[in-house]
């Protein structure tokens, strides 16, 4: 029994650790292709399928990767799967104030020509009514601090 918490109290330490490390991607991915790549590749280490806000992400990661892909097919393949992922995230969870955040500052920051940007009042809305209900403090600071750097 005593192993059994160890193993499930490890891979929560672990989540959160990896957790911390994409919030921080994240944060530089639409800098440079490398920072992008980074967070990718992060993405990649992880099973996105177990955590709705890593699928969440996961979105964001093709949304930032049509910045530095030049073919305007392979630019829509990319923009279609990060749609699918991020709008799939919020379906499952649909109070989340991280994953509205993340469709927020997605849609922010996309040009408006390509119509994907219905939710960002909403979305900002939602995210200040409840940022003080996020029970995980360092969650609940890296979305106060992004929020201020969107809205400079």
């Amino acid at each position: 029994m005593k192993s059994i918490l160890l193993i499930i109290l490890l891979n929560f330490l672990s989540y959160n650790s990896d957790l911390s490390k994409i919030r921080e991607l994240y944060l530089n991915a639409s800098r440079s292709e490398s920072n992008c790549d980074q967070l990718g590749a992060k993405l990649n280490t992880l099973d996105v399928k177990s955590s709705v806000l890593l699928k969440g992400y996961k979105g964001c990661f093709y949304f930032i990767k049509c910045k530095f892909i030049n073919s305007p097919s392979k630019k829509l393949i990319f923009f279609n799967k990060g749609k699918r992922l991020i709008e799939s995230a919020i379906k499952e969870d649909p109070t989340s104030v991280e994953l509205k955040f993340l469709r927020f500052s997605i849609q922010k920051n996309l040009p408006k020509f390509l119509l994907y940007n219905k939710n960002i009042e909403k979305d900002l809305n939602f995210v200040n009514e409840n940022i003080a209900s996020v029970k995980n403090k360092e969650s609940q600071k890296f979305i106060i601090t992004s929020l201020k750097s969107l809205n400079k």
